[in-house]
C-alpha cells in the first residue's frame, strides 16, 4: 500500500508481571521503517529490542499503541505470509534436506512445495547453496546453516524480512563475510528488513536507518542515516567515515 510504512509502532508499551513485580520492556515505543529500507535496531541487553521484533511478529501481545506490518495487524500479517523471520538459531530440522528445510513455511501455509520447486532452487543458489540441495543440516557448518534459515526466511516472497541476531553465534570473520552476503540478498529481494542487533559495525554496514534504544524502561532514543551508497563491500569497515559514525553510535548508546 503506498505511503504505508513496512513496519510501524507508534507509542508501543509493554510490561512483564512474575512475582508481584513488574518489568516495564517497552515505554512508549515508536519505530518506522519505510518500504523496501533496511533497519538495524541496536541497544544494550535487556532494552526490549527482541520483545520489540516479537511484537511485530505477533508472537507477544503489547500493553498499549498500535502496531502495523504492510498495513496489517502483526498476526494478520504473519498468517498472510507476508513477513518472514530469521533468528540466531537457525532451527533446522535435523531430518530435513536443506531443500525441505527451506520449503518448510510453504508447507505451514498450506502451500504445495512442489509447485514452489523453481522458487526453492532459486534461493539456494542465491544464497550460495547450490549443490546442498540433499544435504542435512548436520552436514554443514554454522554460517551455512543460517544462510538455509535465510532462503527459508524468503521462501514466501516476503514484503517485511524480521532478523534477530541472525549472526550472532559467528566469528567475527565469518560474520562479516555473511554481512557481505546478506546486503546481497537483500538487494535482489528488497523486502523492508528489520535486524535486531548487538553490532555496531554490523548495524552501520548493513542499515540504511540505525535505531538507537536505551534500557529501563526500552525505548528509542535516536534514529541514524546511513550515508554510504550501495553496494557496500568489506573496505567500508576500514574508512575514517565508517569508524566516525559507529563512534557516534557508540556515544549515543552510552547517553553520551
Amino acid at each position: 500500500m503506498e505511503g504505508v510504512p513496512g513496519i510501524s509502532l507508534s507509542n508501543v508499551c509493554k510490561t512483564y508481571r512474575t512475582r508481584g513485580a513488574e518489568i516495564v520492556a517497552l515505554e512508549g515505543m515508536n519505530l518506522e521503517c519505510p518500504p523496501g529500507s533496511f533497519t538495524a535496531l541496536i541497544g544494550p541487553s535487556g532494552c526490549g529490542k527482541s520483545t520489540a521484533m516479537r511484537i511485530a511478529l505477533g508472537l507477544e501481545d503489547h500493553d498499549a499503541g498500535e502496531v502495523r506490518i504492510a498495513g496489517q495487524a502483526p498476526a494478520t500479517a504473519t498468517a498472510s505470509g507476508i513477513t518472514g523471520v530469521a533468528f540466531q538459531d537457525a532451527a533446522l530440522l535435523p531430518w530435513r534436506s536443506v531443500a525441505r528445510n527451506v520449503s518448510l513455511p510453504l508447507e505451514v501455509l498450506g502451500r504445495d512445495p512442489q509447485r514452489y520447486s523453481h522458487e526453492i532452487a532459486k534461493l539456494i543458489e542465491l544464497v550460495g547453496l547450490k549443490g546442498y540441495e540433499n544435504s542435512l543440516p548436520g552436514q554443514l557448518s554454522g554460517g551455512m546453516r543460517q544462510r538455509v534459515s535465510i532462503a527459508r526466511s524468503l521462501i514466501t516472497s516476503p514484503e517485511v524480512l524480521f532478523m534477530d541476531e541472525p549472526f550472532g553465534a559467528l566469528d567475527q570473520i565469518r560474520r562479516r563475510q555473511m554481512n557481505v552476503e546478506l546486503q546481497r540478498i537483500w538487494q535482489e529481494t528488497r523486502s523492508t528488513a528489520l535486524l535486531v542487533t548487538h553490532g555496531i559495525d554490523e548495524a552501520v554496514f548493513l542499515a540504511d536507518y540505525v535505531v538507537v534504544m536505551h534500557a529501563n524502561p526500552g525505548r528509542v532514543v535516536e534514529v541514524i542515516e546511513v550515508p554510504f551508497p550501495r553496494p557496500r563491500t568489506e573496505d567500508l569497515f576500514s574508512t575514517h567515515a565508517f569508524h566516525e559514525l559507529t563512534d557516534r553510535i557508540a556515544r549515543v548508546l552510552h547517553g553520551n
